[in-house]
């Protein structure tokens, strides 16, 4: 693993001029087991801060953004989003734990404005869903979430951003949330099988903001889930989900990062 990060940036690095800032941080999350559940979790996680730029590739708060190729306000990118494990409960009681998954796959992004800190986008990825319990990994089916996107800075290094649109995902990956086997029948849990479509309609908020040694940020994310395929999942309780979170992070001495940096080179 450690031998595949060196290469990967090393990579990079000899292909590009780039910047590397690094840094420790903690976060708490809140958030349901999956959307249409009544049971919330809340969770506090370390993470590593890692803000890699160069002409090519971005590694932020945002994810990994690998420039495919742009055209007039029209590039590609790689999207990775994730999920946390949760223990099943309430409607899922009795029924297999969801593992800790991750998301990947090409996103098309148009520019459509850009000019005094304020940028408007549309973004539309597709990414493959695969989970772990970290013996296995198992393809849980594909996902897109097409959405509006504005991030706007403001007030020396401030960064509100703001997205809207809507979430699909295949047959697979909705079986593996709502379906519901013969062996898990109850007498208050019907058998269910879960068609591919429309999952629901997202809006979130976040702001950041990144002090010399330290970087902040917020955000909250509402789901309504009117309309859904999987409204008539035995498993859906509530046509809505609420996420949200808190992080800080430590910034290391530039230094510091100068020095990484020229090791993995």
């Amino acid at each position: 693993m450690k031998k595949s990060v060196v290469l990967f940036f090393a990579f990079v690095s000899i292909c590009y001029s780039s910047e590397l800032n690094l840094g420790m941080g903690v976060g708490d999350m809140y958030y349901p087991d999956y959307l249409g559940s009544d049971h919330e979790n809340n969770i506090v996680l370390p993470f590593p801060y890692i803000d890699y730029h160069s002409k090519k590739l971005d590694i932020d708060k945002d994810g990994i953004k690998q420039q495919l190729f742009s055209i007039d306000g029209l590039s590609a990118r790689v999207s990775m989003l994730g999920s946390l494990p949760v223990n099943s409960s309430g409607a899922r009681e009795g029924m297999d734990d969801l593992d800790i998954a991750g998301e990947i796959g090409p996103a098309l992004v148009y520019k459509i404005y850009e000019q005094d800190g304020l940028t408007l986008k549309l973004d539309i990825p597709i990414r493959a869903v695969i989970s772990t319990d970290w013996k296995s990994f198992e393809y849980r089916g594909y996902k897109s979430d097409p959405r509006v996107a504005i991030d706007y800075t403001f007030l020396d290094g401030y960064l509100l951003q703001f997205q809207t649109g809507g979430v699909w995902a295949d047959s697979r990956y909705n079986n593996y949330i709502y379906g519901v086997d013969s062996r898990y029948v109850t007498s208050t849990r019907d058998r269910y099988k879960a068609k591919a479509g429309y999952l629901g309609y997202k809006t979130s908020i976040g702001l950041s903001k990144k002090y010399q040694k330290i970087w902040v940020g917020a955000f909250v994310r509402h789901y309504s889930l009117d309309g859904a395929v999987s409204s008539d999942s035995p498993l859906v309780r509530q046509n809505y989900a609420i996420y949200g979170g808190l992080f800080i992070a430590y910034l290391f001495d530039k230094k510091f990062s100068q020095k990484v940096k020229e090791w993995l080179e």
